[in-house]
């Protein structure tokens, strides 16, 4: 199945400065995008409107952290958001999951009735809620039809979790979105744990991610993590994602049994 295909903004976030919303949008659409998922902290947010009518894109998510005395601009970006329905949110109030998130939660949640919006929980490597263990836990306690989880590969490879299988039948009544990147465990890497790199490159296997999704009837969009550490055009670097993420979705159509490994010998 042909997945709608979006990049996270950050990729446009360089070490020389922030492309403008025109030239995002226009690089995304030229290579085939569908869609961004964008920053809460992008100044674009109040244009999210009008990237549909004018570039033909959809703004998929907005992403945002909560950490202790984010409250008010937590509150105030899901007050205020206009032209996008969900909220992809990382929790880092402490080394772990902590009362202040789900106090948090419960004041936007009813936030997200009113307003017909929905809270996508995104694990994060190095946060609070750094595994996919610890969203599903959430997603149990809270029991709320407009609170689910957005799976993202990066940081399911980068924390090593592992039992990738388990992990997605775990989250599956809670998954809507994927976000996937190339990345190889280093030093060098995001929080010392692991690099971001286009889909092209890094040790990580995408290609069976994407099988083992496909194998649950996975319908949802798929977005690319980009980051500044990954260097190089950014142009080049959507291209080299976009044509990489449909070689793999051609190829699995195509042969979805080359998805199934066997154990890696010891």
């Amino acid at each position: 199945m042909k997945h709608a295909l979006h990049h996270m903004d950050f990729i446009f976030q360089t070490a020389m400065g922030t492309y403008p919303l025109a030239a995002q949008c226009e690089m995304l659409a030229e290579h085939g995008y569908q869609g961004l998922t964008m920053s809460a902290w992008s100044q674009d947010l109040k244009s999210i409107p009008q990237v549909k009518p004018t570039w033909g894109l959809d703004v998929g998510a907005v992403y945002l952290i909560y950490r202790k005395g984010l409250e008010s601009f937590v509150i105030q970006v899901f007050e205020s958001i206009e032209g996008c329905t969900t909220i992809e949110l990382a929790l880092h109030s402490g080394d772990e999951v902590t009362n202040f998130d789900r106090r948090m939660l419960e004041r936007l949640l009813p936030i997200c009735e009113r307003r017909g919006l929905h809270i996508n929980l995104y694990p994060h490597a190095r946060y609070g809620m750094q595994t996919t263990s610890e969203a599903v836990a959430l997603c149990r306690e809270f029991n709320h039809p407009l609170l689910n989880i957005v799976f993202n590969g990066y940081h399911w490879y980068a924390t090593e979790e592992q039992a990738l299988e388990q992990r997605l039948d775990a989250m599956w009544p809670w998954l809507q979105h994927v976000n996937i990147a190339g990345t190889r465990r280093s030093p060098l890497g995001w929080g010392g744990l692991a690099t971001i790199e286009t889909l092209d490159e890094g040790e990580m296997d995408n290609f069976v991610l994407l099988g083992a999704l496909e194998r649950r009837g996975f319908t949802g969009r798929v977005g690319v993590l980009g980051w500044q550490s990954m260097g190089g055009d950014v142009y080049g670097n959507l291209r080299r994602s976009a044509t990489a993420y449909r070689s793999m979705e051609q190829r699995l159509a195509a042969h979805p049994e080359w998805a199934l490994l066997t154990e890696t010998p010891r």
